[in-house]
């Protein structure tokens, strides 16, 4: 791929930040090359970029996402497309007044961009994109991004072969949700959590999964002990360690497999259509 300048946003503090495999400090990721976007950074920013005009690469912005950060709040169009090189971003969807009835609708990781809602029109959107697992990540200006749609045929199949996933695997999650254990429902989501991170240590404490599966604390507690003793995982204060994989998928409901398919199915990347791309780690979920 070829240099193209690229504006840089990274925070001048140096307090670290976690980008799925441990911790990094800001100032690491001008590492990266304020230059150049480097190839395989994100699979869907390497298509959009096959693609665009030539030039179009100076519309991006180099800019480091950190833990706690919300990208745009619920209510409110979002201004801008981030396309992560890694990391874990949660969408929120907020279910009732108490201050932690937000829930989990999606993740975004590595292979998916953050503010799909745009790409779509400037009306605004009904969740909140939060980070969870911060890591360095590229933007544009989504009117910028829709110019593209409207005046590149390849980037609008792209761009909409990725929402089509994203729908399917909503609604795959939202069948989850209401026929399956929690037992199992949560195998599925730390599966997810990995395919995000590429990691098998997630980062998450009890609170935080509860929080994002929308249950109780205690609940989550009692599931992990189970599937702890399974030898599956290992849980500390914390973190969770991912110990057999396969026996894990096995545990996990018939919709982790069924999400990794639809996302194998609408892979996207550099590459003609029909032809399999670049794919998350955990492929088989």
């Amino acid at each position: 791929m070829s240099e193209n300048s690229i504006r840089v946003r990274i925070p001048e503090s140096n307090a670290a930040f976690l980008n799925g495999s441990g911790l990094v400090s800001p100032l690491e990721a001008q590492s990266l090359s304020p230059r150049s976007v480097p190839a395989g950074c994100n699979p869907l920013l390497d298509g959009l970029l096959a693609e665009a005009p030539v030039g179009w690469a100076d519309e991006l912005e180099l800019v480091s996402l950190t833990p706690g950060e919300t990208l745009f709040p619920a209510g409110a169009s979002p201004t801008h497309i981030v396309f992560p090189m890694g990391g874990l971003i949660s969408l929120l969807v907020r279910s009732g007044p108490a201050a932690n009835a937000e829930v989990e609708v999606a993740m975004v990781g590595r292979h998916d961009l953050v503010g799909a809602a745009a790409l779509l029109g400037a009306e605004p959107s009904a969740h909140r994109a939060v980070v969870q697992v911060g890591a360095p990540g590229y933007r544009a200006s989504a009117a910028s991004v829709r110019r593209l749609i409207e005046t590149v045929p390849a980037i609008r199949s792209l761009l909409l072969r990725y929402v089509r996933m994203s729908l399917e695997e909503a609604y795959q999650l939202a069948a989850c949700n209401s026929r399956h254990s929690l037992e199992k429902r949560l195998c599925r989501w730390l599966l997810q959590a990995h395919q995000r991170l590429e990691s098998d240590t997630l980062p998450f404490t009890h609170d935080h999964i509860a929080q994002m599966l929308g249950v109780r604390r205690a609940s989550v507690t009692v599931a992990l002990h189970i599937i702890e003793g399974e030898r599956l995982i290992r849980s500390t204060r914390g973190r969770v360690d991912l110990l057999d994989r396969t026996r894990l998928q096995m545990a996990a409901c018939e919709c982790c497999g069924a999400i990794a398919q639809n996302r194998r199915a609408f892979s996207f990347g550099p590459a003609a259509e029909g032809v399999e791309r670049a794919t998350p780690a955990c492929a088989t979920c």
